[in-house]
C-alpha cells in the first residue's frame, strides 16, 4: 500500500524558456519553447551544478551572452545530471504574430509533459499581461481536454531559479544546431526529445 502511495504521489516538475531564431540562408525562422523536466527532490544537484558556472559577479547563465567554450561547458554538464530534454520547434515563424507561435507550441509542449507525468510547469516570468495570457492559454487547453487539471503552471525568475537557466540553454542550443551552428555543442545535452510543428 506504502509503494503504491509513493507512486501515486511522485511527480515530475518541468521549467520552460523559449528561443526564437529570425529567418536566414534560406532557413525558416523558428520559435521554440525548451522544457527541462526533473525530479522536484533532485533538483538541488541541478542547481548547484549549474551555479558552479557561474562567472564572477553574474547572477545567472544567459545562452547568448556566453562564449563558444562556456556553451560547450554547460552543455556538457547538464548532459552529466539527471533531467529530460523536452523541445517544440514551430516553424516558420512571423515575427508580427509570436504570440500565436508561442501558443501553438505551448498546447504541444503542456500536452506532452502531461503525458509524462510532469504536474508542475514554472514558465519564464515575462510581463504581467503577457504571463496572464499564458494563463488564459492554459485555462482553455483544460477546458478543451488538451491537458488534464493535474498539470499547474506557474512562473519564476531565472534571477531567483537557476533551473530555468538549463531550458535557456536547451533552447539556444537546439536553434543554433538547427540552422547547422555549433552542432557537437547540442549533442553534449545527450537525448532531446525534438517535436517539430508548423506554424503556417
Amino acid at each position: 500500500m506504502d509503494q503504491e502511495r509513493g507512486r501515486e504521489e511522485f511527480a515530475l516538475h518541468a521549467w520552460v524558456d523559449e528561443s526564437m531564431r529570425a529567418a536566414r540562408d534560406g532557413r525558416e525562422g523558428l520559435y521554440l519553447l525548451a522544457a527541462v523536466v526533473a525530479d522536484p527532490g533532485a533538483c538541488e544537484v541541478v542547481r548547484e551544478t549549474l551555479q558552479t558556472l557561474l562567472l564572477r559577479g553574474a547572477r545567472r547563465l544567459h545562452w547568448r551572452d556566453e562564449t563558444g567554450e562556456r556553451r560547450r561547458k554547460i552543455a556538457a554538464a547538464l548532459g552529466s545530471l539527471d533531467v529530460a530534454h523536452v523541445v517544440v520547434v514551430g516553424a516558420p515563424i512571423d515575427h508580427r504574430r509570436q504570440e500565436r507561435a508561442r501558443a501553438i507550441c505551448m498546447e504541444r509542449l503542456l500536452y506532452e509533459l502531461d503525458q509524462l507525468g510532469v504536474r508542475e510547469v514554472y514558465l519564464e516570468s515575462r510581463h504581467g499581461s503577457l504571463n496572464k495570457r499564458d494563463i488564459r492559454l492554459v485555462d482553455a487547453l483544460r477546458l478543451r481536454g488538451s491537458i488534464s487539471s493535474a498539470i499547474v503552471v506557474d512562473f519564476a525568475l531565472p534571477n531567483d531559479e537557476p533551473m530555468l537557466w538549463a531550458p535557456d540553454a536547451v533552447a539556444g542550443a537546439v536553434s543554433s544546431a538547427r540552422f547547422g551552428q555549433d552542432v557537437e555543442t547540442a549533442e553534449e545535452l545527450g537525448a532531446i526529445d525534438i517535436i517539430d510543428v508548423r506554424l503556417a
